[in-house]
C-alpha cells in the first residue's frame, strides 16, 4: 500500500520529503554546473557567484527567503538563474524573475536563453513588460481615425510594418503621439475583442498559464501578489512559488508605488469631461450642473495645496525651491475642501453612471465613467483612514497633485513577500548600508524598510564583494572647501560649477554627472551650453529622446552627459569610454514626507534613513563607473560634507561602507593618479 494515502496528513509530510529530496539533488546539480560544466564552456569561474547559488539552494532546502548583497561584477544573474531555472524544472513550476528596469529585463532575456542550453534546459520565457510599451490597436485606429490628428510617418509606416512595442518604433516617433496609441486601461474582459490581434493581451493570458520562466517588474509582480492575498486570481500562474526580486533596493519604493494614489488638477478635469463625453448628448445637460459644481470643487481645493506649497517654500529653514514633495496640512480647510471636493465627485460620478447604465448602444466604452467613479471611492477611502495615510504634495512645474498611500508600506511588504507560500529570493548591488556589525546591522536599512524576515524564516547572507581592483583602478576626489549647498545654493552652484570644469579638464570629459535634483541638473546645463567647451554636453531628456541622447553620448567619446533620477543606476552606457562620474551635491533628499516619515520609525539610535539612503546612492554612482575588470577612472564628489575636518557624524561609516578606499581632496593628486591610468594614455 502506498503510504501517502493512508492517513490525510501523510499526504504533506510524504511531499515535503519529496520536495526537500529534489533539492538536494538539485545541489548536486548545481554543484556540478559551476565545478565541472562551466569551465568546459569558457565560463570564468567567480567565486561569489558558486557561493550565492549554494546559498539560495540552502534556503530553499530550509524553506526560507533569501537575501543578497552581490557586488558589481560577481555576476548575480547567473549566480540565481542556476538554481532557480533547474528549480523550475525539476518541480515543474513557473518561476517569476522580477526587476525594476526594463534594460535589466531585457539583458536577463538574454541571460536566461543563455544558461538553458547549458543545463541542458528548455523552459517558455515569458518577457512581461509594463503595459504602456505596447500598441494598443484599437487607440491606434481611433487616432489615425481622427481628423484632427496628424499621424507621423513613422507611426503610419510602423503600423503597415506589423509594429506592436515601442522599441520596434524609431526613436522619431514623439512620446506625446506614442502615450495616445498605447495601452493604457487593459482588462482581460474589456479588451477581448481585440485577443487575436493584441500582442500585449497574448502576454497576459500567456502568463496565467505558464509553466516555465517569467520576466516582468517589481510593480506587476506586486499587483499580482497584491490579487492573491486578497483571494482574487493573480495576473500569472498562482503555482508559481519561487520569486525572485533583483534591484531589491527598489522594493519598498514600487511597493509603495503600487499603493499609492495620486490625483492632480487637469487630470481630474480630464477625467471628468472624458466621462462626461460617453454620455449621449441627450444626457449630458442633465449632469450639467453637477460637473460645474465638480469642477468649482476641485480648483477650490487645488488652491488651498498650492498656497500650502509656497507657504512651506516662505517658512522653510532650508531652500525647498528645489523639492518636489511637500507636506500635506490638515488642519485649517484642507480637509473641509477635500470633502467637498469628494461629495461633488462622488454625485457627478453617481449620476454618470445611471445615465451610462440606461444607454444600450453596442460596444460603446464606458472606461472613463469607471475610471470617475473608482476616484470617487479611492478618495472616500482616504477619508474614512486618513490617520492610516500618508498624505503630501508633488510639485511638477505648475501642476500641483494630491499624493497619498497607506503609512505601513513596510507592513505591506511583508506580506505580499514574506507570508505567503511563495519563497523570496532578493538580490542587489546595494543593499547594505554598513560593512561591519551583525549582518542585521549591515542588511538595517533594507530589513526595516521591507520587514525582511530575518533569522528562522530569513537569510541573510555574507556580502559578496566586487572582485574589481578597485583602489588600482579608481580614486574618489572630494571637496573640503565649497559652500553649503542647501544653505548657500546660489554660491554652491557657482563654485561647484567652477570645481566641475577642473575636473573635466582632467578628464577631457568623458563624464557622466549625477545630480539629486533637475533643477540643479538644469542650471548646470544652462551654464555650461553657454561656455565654449572642448567636448559636447548633453543633459537627460523624457521619453523617447532619452535614447537619443544616450546614443549621442555613447558615439561621442568625450561627451559629457548630465543626468538625474534613473540615471544612477538605471541606464544603460554600454561602449561608452567613461572615465569620471561626478556627483553633484551629495544625495541627502530635502525635507520630504516620505523620508520624514522613515526618520520617525526608524528606532535606531546611532543611524536614521537618511544616512544609509544617501550611502546607497553613492554606490550606485559608483557602480556607474567601474563595471568590469579593465575599467578605469574617478569618482568626484562635489560636496564639502564628506570633509575630513571638521568631520560630520556620519563621515566614518559613509567612507567605510564605499568600495573605492583610495581617495583625496587634492586635484594635483587627482591628476597625478588619472594621468597614470593605462587608460588615460591610450
Amino acid at each position: 500500500m502506498d503510504n501517502r494515502f493512508y492517513f490525510g496528513f501523510n499526504i504533506s509530510e510524504e511531499r515535503k520529503k519529496r520536495r526537500k529530496a529534489e533539492l538536494y539533488s538539485m545541489s548536486e546539480q548545481v554543484s556540478t554546473f559551476f565545478w565541472d560544466e562551466a569551465p568546459q564552456h569558457g565560463l570564468e569561474m567567480r567565486e561569489g557567484q558558486q557561493d550565492m547559488s549554494f546559498e539560495i539552494v540552502d534556503a530553499l532546502i530550509n524553506d526560507q527567503h533569501f537575501a543578497i548583497e552581490a557586488g558589481v561584477g560577481i555576476g548575480k544573474s547567473f549566480g540565481y538563474l542556476v538554481p532557480v531555472l533547474l528549480y523550475s524544472k525539476r518541480m515543474n513550476k513557473p518561476v517569476i524573475i522580477a526587476t525594476s528596469t526594463i534594460a535589466l529585463q531585457e539583458q536577463l532575456w538574454r541571460d536566461v536563453h543563455t544558461v538553458m542550453p547549458l543545463l541542458g534546459l528548455n523552459r517558455d520565457v515569458i518577457l512581461a513588460k509594463g503595459q504602456t510599451h505596447y500598441l494598443c490597436n484599437k487607440r491606434a485606429d481611433e487616432y489615425m481615425c481622427d481628423p484632427k490628428a496628424d499621424p507621423p510617418d513613422a507611426l503610419k509606416d510602423g503600423i503597415k510594418q506589423g509594429y506592436e512595442e515601442r522599441k520596434d518604433f524609431p526613436e522619431v516617433l514623439p512620446q506625446g503621439v506614442w502615450d495616445k496609441i498605447n495601452v493604457q486601461r487593459f482588462s482581460m474582459k474589456n479588451c477581448g475583442s481585440c485577443e487575436k490581434k493584441c500582442k500585449y493581451y497574448k502576454v497576459r493570458a500567456a502568463l496565467k498559464f505558464t509553466e516555465g520562466v517569467v520576466l516582468c517588474n517589481q510593480d506587476f509582480l506586486t499587483q499580482h501578489l497584491m490579487k492573491l492575498r486578497r483571494g482574487q486570481d493573480g495576473l500569472i500562474n498562482a503555482a508559481a512559488d519561487l520569486l525572485v526580486v533583483d534591484e531589491a533596493h527598489n522594493l519598498d519604493d514600487k511597493v509603495r508605488s503600487a499603493t499609492t494614489e495620486r490625483f492632480g488638477q487637469g487630470m481630474l478635469f480630464g477625467m471628468i469631461k472624458s466621462a462626461f463625453y460617453e454620455l449621449r448628448s441627450s444626457d449630458q445637460s442633465s449632469v450639467s450642473g453637477e460637473k460645474r459644481e465638480a469642477e468649482s470643487a476641485i480648483i477650490a481645493f487645488y488652491n488651498c495645496l498650492k498656497a500650502q506649497v509656497q507657504k512651506q517654500i516662505n517658512e522653510a529653514e532650508q531652500d525647498m525651491r528645489y523639492a518636489d514633495r511637500f507636506f500635506f496640512d490638515n488642519n485649517g480647510s484642507a480637509i473641509e475642501l477635500l470633502t467637498e471636493m469628494n461629495a461633488a465627485i462622488h454625485n457627478l460620478s453617481s449620476s454618470i453612471q445611471i445615465y451610462s447604465s440606461m444607454d444600450f448602444r453596442n460596444n460603446r466604452s464606458f472606461a472613463a465613467s469607471d475610471d470617475l467613479d473608482a476616484v470617487s471611492e479611492s478618495l472616500s477611502e482616504l477619508l474614512d483612514r486618513i490617520d492610516d495615510m500618508l498624505i503630501w504634495i508633488e510639485q511638477h512645474g505648475s501642476n500641483t497633485e494630491l499624493v497619498y498611500c497607506p503609512k505601513n508600506t513596510k507592513e505591506i511588504v511583508s506580506r505580499l513577500y514574506f507570508n505567503g507560500d511563495e519563497r523570496t529570493i532578493l538580490t542587489s548591488a546595494t543593499l547594505t548600508n554598513a560593512t561591519s556589525g551583525s549582518l542585521e546591522e549591515q542588511y538595517f536599512y533594507f530589513i526595516s524598510n521591507t520587514g525582511f524576515p530575518a533569522g528562522d524564516r530569513g537569510c541573510l547572507s555574507e556580502p559578496k564583494p566586487s572582485p574589481y581592483p578597485y583602489d588600482e583602478h579608481a580614486m574618489i576626489y572630494y571637496c573640503d572647501d565649497l559652500p553649503h549647498p542647501t544653505r548657500e545654493h546660489e554660491a554652491f552652484i557657482e563654485k561647484g560649477v567652477e570645481r566641475l570644469l577642473a575636473i573635466l579638464s582632467i578628464s577631457n570629459g568623458k563624464a557622466l554627472v549625477l545630480f539629486t535634483a533637475k533643477t540643479d541638473m538644469e542650471e548646470v546645463y544652462s551654464i555650461l551650453s553657454e561656455k565654449n567647451l572642448p567636448y559636447k554636453i548633453l543633459m537627460q531628456q523624457p521619453g523617447s529622446s532619452q535614447d537619443k541622447v544616450l546614443n549621442e553620448f555613447k558615439e561621442d567619446t568625450n561627451s559629457v552627459l548630465l543626468g538625474t533620477g534613473a540615471y544612477w543606476e538605471g541606464i544603460s552606457i554600454e561602449g561608452k569610454s567613461l572615465s569620471n562620474v561626478i556627483i553633484f551635491r551629495l544625495p541627502f533628499p530635502v525635507p520630504d514626507p516620505i523620508i520624514e516619515y522613515k526618520c520617525s520609525v526608524a528606532k535606531d539610535a546611532l543611524m536614521d534613513v537618511r544616512v544609509p539612503e544617501m550611502i546607497i546612492k553613492l554606490k550606485q554612482g559608483i557602480g556607474r563607473l567601474i563595471r568590469n575588470f579593465t575599467d578605469t577612472g574617478i569618482v568626484c564628489i562635489i560636496d564639502r560634507r564628506l570633509r575630513d575636518e571638521p568631520p560630520e557624524r556620519y563621515h566614518d561609516i559613509t567612507w567605510d561602507s564605499l568600495p573605492i578606499k583610495n581617495r583625496t581632496s587634492s586635484l594635483d593628486e587627482l591628476r597625478k593618479f588619472y594621468e597614470g591610468l593605462p587608460s588615460a594614455k591610450e
